[in-house]
């Protein structure tokens, strides 16, 4: 029914427990907070609230400024899921009051602004008769539930990316039958509504969106093709969305992020099997094709999450990796030259980085979740 797939948090599987996968029960030490002068000065922060008493996680995060910015995921003190949804309004993180429609699910997986007065959050929620798509729309004074298609008898939304006012665009998949097909849904200013979109595999998922225009967005994410796990991506041409050609460097591949900042620069980030475990996937479009990149990883399992970029020269890529011994949190920076490890802070175990989001070279946050010994936080990390 769906697309079995690697050991990225910010994964979704239909069903009535579906939730974000948490790797736990690694044990690691504390991190530096130093990153490299030429990025930033340092990477750290203030952590911010965690509502529940079991579970907390950030997995999307959306930056305006260097006193506004949103994050979104999900928190449980042992029932349903609740939506969760956060603001930094420069000094501190608070908790908003958000809708939770379902009864026994209800999970953020991306959030992105046009204003500080307009901003969407998606994702799904479960109400005892399948998962349905969940659209939020903060109005500069309240969040509030949007009407959203689901064609499948089990939908769901992974990402969110906006072009302006009256143009944004929402990824995810749906279940039809025994088949999970694309999802992509367009706002026009009104409504939300489907959008045509290719399904070369059995099982086809989409996980992240991102767009330079009105003709030119990407998505991207993964189809089970004959057994085999290969990466998708689609992009749209300002009329249709058609499959483009990418690299698939192992017997399973995933994409999980996509960033761009022109028709000529775009990132896509995941992970490829090279036979011994799992390592960073990174592809580049050049406007001409997609192809890989070299990228740090450096553990026998290692996967990116999310990646945002500010220009040519500057781009975050943000997972997890683990050695068998621990889990860390992984942040990767593109310099124009080539990609770096970044040293950041772990403040616990099972850390985890889901989301990035940048409004500039010294301005970005990253997002995700670690374990103490009162159960799953909230983490989040400024570079500045």
């Amino acid at each position: 029914m769906v697309v079995t797939r690697g050991q990225s948090p910010a994964r979704y599987v239909f069903g009535p427990l579906a939730v974000p996968l948490v790797l736990a029960g690694l044990l690691i030490g504390p991190g530096s907070a130093r990153a490299s002068a030429s990025a930033c000065e340092s990477w750290t922060g203030v952590q911010p609230p965690s509502p529940g008493t079991a579970q907390n996680q950030l997995i999307g995060v959306t930056v305006l400024s260097a006193c506004d910015s949103w994050a979104v995921g999900f928190e449980s003190s042992g029932g349903a899921n609740q939506t969760l949804i956060e603001h930094w309004n420069g000094s501190s993180w608070t908790v908003a009051s958000s809708p939770d429609p379902g009864s026994t699910n209800n999970v953020l997986g991306g959030v992105r602004a046009v204003s500080p007065t307009n901003i969407w959050a998606v994702g799904y929620y479960s109400d005892g008769t399948g998962d349905k798509t969940l659209i939020l729309h903060w109005n500069g004074t309240a969040w509030k539930q949007v009407p959203s298609p689901n064609p499948g008898t089990s939908n769901l939304l992974n990402g969110v990316r906006t072009v302006s006012s009256a143009n944004a665009w929402a990824v995810g998949a749906y279940a039809s039958g025994s088949a999970e097909k694309t999802l992509i849904l367009h706002w026009n200013g009104t409504a939300w509504k489907q959008v045509a979109s290719p399904n070369p595999g059995a099982g086809n998922d989409l996980i992240s969106v991102a767009a330079t225009s009105a003709s030119d967005a990407w998505a991207v994410g993964v189809y089970n093709s004959g057994g085999a796990e290969k990466t998708l991506i689609l992009h749209w041409n300002g009329s249709t969305w058609k499959q483009v050609a990418s690299p698939n460097p192992g017997p399973r591949n995933d994409l999980d992020g996509v960033g761009a900042t022109s028709p000529a620069n775009a990132w896509a980030v995941g992970f490829a099997s090279n036979g011994s475990g799992d390592v960073t996937l990174v592809l580049h479009w050049n406007g001409t094709k997609w192809q890989r990149v070299p990228s740090p990883s450096p553990a026998t399992v290692a996967f990116l999450n999310g990646v945002t970029a500010t220009s040519a020269s500057n781009a975050w890529a943000v997972g997890s990796y683990s050695n068998g011994a621990a889990n860390q949190t992984l942040l990767l920076q593109w310099n124009g030259t080539k990609w770096k490890q970044v040293a950041n802070p772990n403040p616990g175990s099972g850390d985890v980085l889901n989301g990035v989001a940048a409004s500039s070279r010294s301005n970005a946050w990253v997002v995700g979740t670690f374990s103490n010994s009162t159960g799953n936080q909230a983490l989040a990390l400024h570079c500045c």
